[in-house]
């Protein structure tokens, strides 16, 4: 782990991701200043927690279509199967490569 998880250690807490969510618990122990900590740093956490899965995740992808770029897709970390359904969702041909 690193840094976002160590702090929430620190403070007796332990985080996991449940499909898009970040669970942090025990909820009696989130004070004020932990829930702005989660807050400020949501992606990092969600980051160091997917490392952790063996799988590889980016939080910017390019779209393209036919050979053209169309944009950069930036979210949450996601892996490439991830990445290729939220894009087809709009562009059902579009094709997905890291960034």
């Amino acid at each position: 782990m690193s840094a976002a998880t160590d702090y929430l250690r620190a403070h007796g807490l332990t985080a996991k991701v449940t499909g898009k969510r970040l669970v942090v618990s025990p909820a009696s122990k989130l004070t004020p200043d932990v829930r702005k900590y989660i807050k400020a740093h949501r992606l990092e956490l969600l980051a160091e927690l997917a490392a952790n899965d063996g799988q590889e995740r980016r939080s910017h992808w390019r779209i393209t279509q036919d050979g053209k770029p169309l944009c950069i897709m930036i979210c949450d970390p996601l892996t490439h199967t991830e990445a290729v359904s939220a894009a087809r969702w709009r562009w059902p041909d579009a094709d997905v490569e890291h960034n």
